[in-house]
């Protein structure tokens, strides 16, 4: 029983540890795929918006909980761009962990790393 009440809280850390670093590196992958799809998506298309951005590069059906999503793309939705320009896509996801590990301590921080991915293309079309 001694063995077992050490072993026991020791292999449920271990648990834990793997669920979530199995959840971040999900959330690691899909962040990639999205700014990639992003980039590619705005390097051909002339005239797009924040929305049309997010929707083709399929987050809302990829991640968790969208509201906790950023896209940030440069040149902005609807500015003036050019044949080989480039095109800066970052995307961010606030990730809430299953666990909070500062809770087992008794303390009242919560944490919430940030996952972030970007991704640069070369403008195909221009925007006149």
């Amino acid at each position: 029983m001694v063995e077992s009440a050490i072993l026991i809280p020791i292999l449920l850390s271990v648990t834990f540890f793997i669920v979530e670093f199995g959840n971040v590196l999900y959330l690691t992958n899909t962040l990639n795929q999205i700014s990639r799809t992003t980039a590619r998506y705005a390097s051909v298309t002339s005239v797009y918006t924040q929305q049309e951005l997010i929707d083709v590069s399929g987050a809302s059906e990829l991640l968790p909980d969208v509201s906790k999503f950023v896209l940030i793309i440069t040149p902005a939705p609807g500015a003036q761009k050019n044949v080989g320009s480039t095109i800066t896509v970052q995307v961010q996801y606030n990730y809430t962990p299953i666990i909070n590990p500062f809770g087992l301590l008794n303390s009242n921080q919560s944490w919430s790393p940030v996952v972030r991915s970007s991704s640069i293309a070369r403008s195909e079309v221009s925007h006149v």
